[in-house]
């Protein structure tokens, strides 16, 4: 049977939730209070970020343009109700394994609460898939197209879906290319190539997969609308979004770790260290990702404002030609303005890390732990331990020095601060000397800021984003003529064509200011990802790596350890398969 290449998004949800599902399997195996609130809460959190959508894709269109099906197609979910008639009168919301796909009542039906919940759903969707039949745009539909595309804005997250190409009898490319053209010219004088469209059908893939017929699945073409949808996610790097919940469920497996440490009379502590400084670093990064959002959205605003002012201007007296250059120039110092807003979080950003690794440096938990390697170095040294336990310990006190070193925060050479004597054995009471410094302030000389990251955004040259506003203005020279020819010699009919064209324009110019806000939009959350990975990122492979250590030497007289660090690395993969695509994307 053919093997498809398969929605790269649900790919990744579907390796979550089977890591999820395994992960939830081994705590309710365990029958202790403290493993069912770390449960109920892993639970609990899953299932709000799941219920809002990880990624969401609306169905739109005519009624009977087949999105009930297309949405069965891509699940393989065959209880979806799919009906002829206008049927339904609320959304249908199914969760794909983290992917919220929402069946729309169809729009345009003379059923105004129909378009109301309609339109609900596609502001909030992320991809907007719209379906035809092979029957294609009639004068209603395609208005509303290019209502959603152009008046609402949606251009930059819409796909063009025609369905059950079957119905119609025909050599498959020439029903294509004849289609294509019937298409472009419905729309124009806007222009179709800016839209990813698909021709397929639906039901002959459902049944093609149901009956193992790999004719049925080919002649489908369904596999061209799943490339469309994976070059949407990798073009907006929505991938990047399952890292908030993937680290969400890291969190508890850390969590449940230390209990099944603490449960086996193991000592925790070196294990708590780490989990301090796990949860400062997902901490901070949430905080920063708050910051920069707000500052984007704030600046996408703005701009969507200047084209709502620029369409204003259409068919006034007004300097049309000096309107949209200054409008070139506010684009340009809106990003700007952004971008020392954002320069200055992120710096801040870099500084506050510090001080929060130097925090659980320097907390209770860590003086713990000092006290108790001193305990166990004075255990060592009158056992004359050649290594074992003392290369242990010192590889704890080694991996706290790199992962400070990696926050920006030194600690320095414990060699030099008393830790071995001249012949290179342990000094027992230099231990806590050394530790003791560190424990009196964060200014003490143990520790010391380190280099600056040195990240910068990228300046407005470097965006790309001048030469689509060029391309924006192209639309303005024949805008101009237009109005230029009006005179008092207008029939009322050419009155009303100079009317619709006066309104079509507005309408562009509109849409076109919101998608180039959302490319500077999106600039900027790929620029945050860039940035979390340099110094978030680089802080966790080393907490990551410590702990790796840590759970190997525990793990072999600890089944549950062993378990949970099986699910920390399916989890711990699902993040480098994200961070590699969102990379290529940055690269």
């Amino acid at each position: 049977m053919i093997q498809s290449q398969k929605f790269s998004a649900a790919l990744v949800a579907e390796k979550f939730k089977n890591a999820s599902v395994k992960f939830d399997k081994i705590l309710a195996q365990v029958k202790h209070p403290e493993i069912t609130a770390i449960r109920k809460k892993f639970r609990d959190e899953v299932k709000e970020y799941s219920e809002n959508g990880i990624i969401s894709v609306a169905f739109v269109g005519q009624y009977n343009a087949g999105k009930s099906t297309t949405i069965s197609a891509l699940t393989g979910r065959r209880d979806i109700k799919i009906d002829s008639d206008i049927a339904t009168d609320v959304i249908a919301s199914y969760d794909w394994n983290g992917i919220k796909l929402i069946d729309t009542p169809g729009l345009f039906t003379d059923r105004e609460d129909h378009d109301e919940i309609t339109y609900e759903a596609i502001n909030k969707a992320d991809l907007l898939v719209f379906s035809l039949t092979y029957m294609l745009f009639d004068a209603i539909t395609v208005e509303n197209f290019k209502k959603l595309a152009y008046e609402k804005g949606y251009r930059w997250k819409m796909v063009l879906l025609i369905n059950k190409m079957s119905d119609e009898a025909g050599e498959e490319a020439q029903k294509i290319a004849n289609y294509r053209q019937s298409l472009a010219e419905a729309l124009k004088p806007d222009s179709l190539d800016e839209f990813p469209v698909c021709f397929i059908d639906a039901k002959d893939y459902c049944e093609g997969v149901d009956q193992k017929e790999d004719f049925l699945i080919e002649i489908s073409r369904f596999q061209t609308f799943i490339d469309a949808l994976n070059n949407f996610v990798e073009r907006r790097g929505a991938l990047a979004r399952f890292d908030t919940p993937v680290r969400i469920v890291l969190a508890s497996v850390d969590e449940a770790q230390l209990s099944f440490t603490r449960n086996s009379n193991q000592d925790t502590t070196f294990l708590e260290v780490l989990t301090q400084l796990s949860r400062a670093v997902r901490k901070e990064r949430e905080s920063l990702r708050t910051k920069i959002y707000s500052i984007a959205l704030e600046m996408s605003s703005f701009i969507a404002k200047e084209g709502i002012t620029l369409a204003a201007a259409v068919g006034t007296e007004q300097d049309f030609n000096a309107l949209n250059k200054q409008s070139e120039i506010n684009i340009q110092q809106h990003y700007e303005k952004a971008e020392t807003k954002l320069q200055y979080v992120v710096n801040t950003a870099v500084e506050d890390i510090r001080e929060k690794v130097a925090e659980v440096l320097n907390g209770n938990l860590v003086q713990t732990f000092i006290t108790c390697l001193s305990r166990d170095l004075n255990v060592s040294a009158k056992n004359v331990d050649s290594g074992g336990k003392t290369n242990l310990i010192l590889g704890q006190v080694n991996w706290l020095r790199t992962i400070g070193e990696t926050a920006g925060v030194q600690l320095k050479d414990l060699a030099t601060r008393g830790f071995l004597n001249s012949t290179g054995v342990f000094n027992n009471t230099g231990l806590l000397r050394s530790w003791d410094v560190m424990g009196s302030g964060l200014h003490q000389t143990i520790l010391a800021v380190g280099k600056s990251v040195g990240f910068k955004f990228k300046p407005w040259q470097a965006v790309g984003i001048a030469k689509n506003i060029g391309n924006a203005a192209i639309f303005l020279g024949p805008a101009l003529s237009l109005l230029a020819v009006a005179t008092d010699a207008y029939s009322m009919h050419q009155e009303k064509q100079r009317e619709q064209k006066m309104a079509d324009i507005r309408r562009d110019i509109t849409s076109q200011f919101q998608s180039i806000a959302k490319d500077l939009e999106n600039q900027i959350h790929l620029q945050l990802w860039e940035f979390e990975q340099q110094v978030y990122g680089e802080i966790d492979k080393q907490i990551a790596a410590a702990r790796q250590q840590e759970e190997s030497a525990i793990a072999s007289s600890n089944a549950g350890v062993k378990q949970l660090a099986e699910i920390r690395q399916d989890f711990e993969l699902i993040l480098s398969y994200i961070t590699k695509a969102t990379e290529n994307l940055i690269i």
